[in-house]
């Protein structure tokens, strides 16, 4: 088993967050995963990615491809949609993105992540609204380990983790 990820967005928008607790939730559950954030220097509103391997063997950090895109803002759709398999996800911030894609991909869905975390009463938990939809897509790594490293991500914050859980929570019972 092998699943290439993507996530992308903007300074500010947390995808650097969400990719580490998936990662660390990936570990957990047995896999070997590699991550590589990347973002510019800038504190806020530059450019924010990074390339996941969850794997069951030893993989490279480089992706050559991706099953799995999350893209929250539309310059990231622009810029990654190329490296989607024909066989992958993509999975668009809808409240953000209206452009629509132009990659060939098995599957492409249109979530409002944005609205959602407002409805919840705080749009900066869009990261994590996301991160519990990505969950229902990657079955082999346990919600239970992804709520674990949720909360362990607002250690410093404790009065944070249960809205960002109850996002969690919300974007996994979204349908997929």
């Amino acid at each position: 088993m092998k699943q290439e990820l993507l996530f992308s967005g903007v300074g500010g928008q947390g995808i650097i967050t969400l990719g580490e607790a998936l990662c660390d939730a990936a570990i957990k559950a047995g896999f070997n995963v590699t991550f590589v954030p990347f973002y510019g220097q800038e504190k806020r509103g530059g450019k924010t990615m990074c390339n996941i391997v969850i794997s069951d063997q030893v993989e490279s950090p480089i992706i050559s491809g991706t099953d799995l895109m999350l893209i929250m803002d539309e310059q990231s759709l622009s810029d990654y949609q190329d490296l989607m398999y024909d066989s992958g996800t993509l999975v668009i911030n809808s409240s953000m993105v209206e452009k629509e894609p132009v990659c060939r991909c098995a599957d492409i869905r249109k979530v409002p992540f944005y609205d959602i975390a407002q409805q919840l009463g705080n749009s900066k938990t869009s990261n994590i609204v996301a991160l519990g939809y990505l969950a229902r897509l990657l079955p082999m790594v346990p919600y239970d380990l992804i709520a674990a490293e949720v909360e362990k991500s607002f250690a410093a914050k404790p009065k944070l983790i249960p809205l960002n859980l109850e996002a969690l929570r919300k974007g996994y019972e979204l349908e997929s």
